[in-house]
């Protein structure tokens, strides 16, 4: 009876701990995701030469601008400039606009010289990966909780996947690999409060994409703001169930 009170006791006491593990970052909070495929972002490029970091490029005579960065993937390096409309790898562009876009999402132009670029190297779960995300021309709310990010699967192939995820309070570090080795990434949602007029959470619905369509994969998350309506200090309330929390 002793040993059975002693167990109870470590499990509620661990319980209360994880619940009221509280986060002042979305970005600390998915890094700390079990199976978290990326870590930081490349920097900027830094030509051997040219020393050219962070510096804005543009084409005479062509509208834009567009940045520069090298990263290695695969024993190869790959080449990439950041557009407001697309991104080109060693040449190969890849338009925003026509990316599978998940369903109520809308693709907008993103701000070359904000943007970040991750990649992931080939595993026993994923293949090599490259996501990018950056802000649009939104302003208030919609520039500080919404951010465009597309994910290219296998980059050095020669069709890669284009993926256009969920951009609320979302990031790139958000993805991870599944036991099974598929890839995730979180659909957030505002949680309200009982007479529907301020948000107090998010509940987090994981979605992979197979068989060429979005689908409900993994537990679900709900997350508490620690004041309603500000989102960008929380803490993990529970998890659900992906059938009962998909929708």
């Amino acid at each position: 009876m002793k040993i059975k009170a002693m167990l109870a006791v470590v499990v509620t006491l661990s319980g209360s701990a994880w619940a009221a593990q509280s986060y002042d970052s979305y970005d600390e909070f998915y890094s700390a995701q079990p199976g978290a495929v990326f870590g930081d972002p490349i920097t900027q490029d830094v030509d051997s030469i040219e020393q050219n970091a962070g510096v804005i490029y543009s084409h005479p005579g062509k509208p834009g601008i567009f940045t520069k960065l090298q990263a290695r993937l695969e024993r190869k390096t790959l080449n990439i400039e950041l557009w407001g409309n697309r991104v080109v790898v060693n040449g190969k562009i890849y338009r925003f606009a026509r990316a599978i876009t998940f369903p109520g999402e809308h693709v907008s132009d993103i701000f070359p010289q904000s943007t970040k670029v991750f990649v992931a190297p080939r595993t026993e779960t994923h293949p090599p990966l490259l996501c990018i995300e950056g802000h649009g021309s939104g302003s208030g709310e919609a520039a500080s909780r919404y951010q465009q990010i597309s994910l290219l699967v296998d980059p050095l192939a020669r069709k890669p996947t284009f993926l256009h995820l969920p951009s609320l309070l979302s990031t790139c570090r958000g993805i991870v690999s599944t036991k099974d080795g598929k890839l995730a990434f979180p659909k957030n949602r505002y949680i309200f409060d009982d007479a529907q007029e301020s948000r107090v959470g998010l509940s987090m619905s994981y979605y992979t994409f197979e068989n060429r369509r979005f689908v409900p994969a993994l537990n679900n998350i709900r997350l508490r703001f620690m004041q309603p309506e500000i989102p960008f200090q929380f803490s993990v309330q529970e998890e659900g169930t992906a059938d009962r929390m998909a929708h």
